[in-house]
């Protein structure tokens, strides 16, 4: 008898235990990722935005509440699972001749593809997945209106590797290289925006991430400037009439190259980059407690620029700093810079300090905005600018 009370007081002692524990490291019994405070503000805001990429509310709202942490492992089966069948179904199509459906599903496949390598290759098996996003939209891009063409560009015995589209119906037309943001890839970036205002594109990876042959380092410019050298030999775009967009992370480089190129580019948007203020630490040591990105932002810093650990990040991203680097009292080309001004991973500062020397420039600030401004108008707003700028 006093055997079993022992033992029966000491279950509910170490069920005690465990809550406590639970509670001790934010952690709540049973919780997943949508539950658990560690990861359901960012894990809310991430559900949302896959369901906006087309993957299905049901099957992604089941996969959030599976997973009860990060693990790269099981993040990417859950996701690559649902891509699987559609795989298959588009290979099934193409074989019928249903070229346009074979296309959507090869799309659909793409998109869970993605998210399964979201945000950021740093893991095996997150490489694997978007080696397979690869294959999955280029056999799509086969049947794209109009159509892609994969360029290579050798580059530092490696290559540069974008996907160039021109608008219909526009001879020699204007063109825009666009490049960013840290978890976008050029797999993942529509450029229909760009294709509809007659104006051609050229996407690509930015330094750090997707097939870039190089880090998201400060000489990384110079993967541009030779972007832009190729960009001039071929005879069916306008080479005197060149842009950049950089979106996120990556309008970094849009600003950047407003200064580096300041003569070959006629436009150039810094959509949501960084400048100066987001490399000092105050701002990286900040990030550290940011939720609402779900994974850490910093984790992508450092895989962007082949980094170790963050302590190396806080020693390498102050040299990134476009003022301390003295751009910012050189001739640019125009530039327009946009954000909102409660940005969580990249301070409103960013843009003020842009206008702080040299040359008179363009912005616009969304006060209650967040990450790009995250306005519905924004991309229409871009596109007026960028049009102005290269058509006339």
């Amino acid at each position: 008898m006093t055997g079993f009370c022992r033992t029966a007081l000491a279950r509910p002692l170490r069920l005690v235990g465990l809550i406590l524990v639970g509670i001790l490291f934010g952690r709540t019994a049973g919780a997943d990722l949508l539950t658990d405070p560690r990861f359901e503000v960012g894990a809310k805001r991430r559900l949302s935005q896959f369901i906006g990429r087309g993957a299905d509310q049901k099957e992604a709202e089941a996969i959030f509440h599976r997973l009860n942490d990060l693990d790269p492992e099981r993040w990417v089966a859950e996701w690559t699972r649902l891509a699987e069948p559609f795989e298959r179904q588009a290979a099934a199509l193409e074989a019928q001749g249903k070229t346009a459906d074979a296309r959507d599903a090869y799309l659909k496949a793409c998109a869970y593809d993605s998210i399964a390598k979201f945000p950021v290759i740093n893991h095996p098996a997150k490489q694997a997945a978007y080696r397979k996003e690869i294959d999955n939209y280029l056999k799509a891009a086969r049947y794209f209106d109009p159509p892609l063409e994969r360029v290579t560009i050798p580059f530092e015995g490696k290559q540069i590797i974008g996907y160039l589209r021109l608008p219909k119906g526009v001879t020699k037309p204007p063109l825009v290289i666009a490049t960013g943001g840290v978890d976008v890839y050029k797999e993942d970036r529509d450029v229909s925006d760009l294709l509809n205002a007659g104006i051609a594109a050229f996407s690509m990876d930015m330094p750090g991430t997707g097939e870039s042959p190089v880090w998201y380092t400060p000489d990384a410019d110079r993967l541009y400037t030779a972007t832009i050298d190729y960009l001039l030999t071929r005879s069916d775009i306008d080479g005197q009439r060149l842009g950049i967009l950089g979106r996120s992370y990556g309008g970094y480089w849009g600003a950047k190259m407003a200064y580096v190129e300041s003569k070959r580019l006629r436009a150039a948007v810094d959509w949501g980059g960084p400048a100066h203020h987001t490399f000092q630490e105050p701002w990286l040591r900040q990030l550290q407690q940011e939720k609402t990105y779900l994974w850490s932002l910093l984790d992508s810093m450092i895989y962007a620029s082949h980094l170790k650990d963050y302590d190396e990040l806080l020693k390498m991203a102050p040299t990134l700093s476009l003022k301390t680097q003295g751009w910012l009292e050189k001739p640019a080309a125009p530039l327009l810079a946009v954000n909102g001004a409660k940005d969580p991973w990249i301070t409103i500062q960013d843009i003020y300090v842009l206008f702080e020397g040299g040359e008179p420039k363009l912005a616009r600030v969304y006060p209650e905005g967040g990450h790009m401004g995250g306005d519905r108008g924004t991309t229409a707003m871009v596109m007026r600018w960028l049009t102005s700028q290269l058509t006339r």
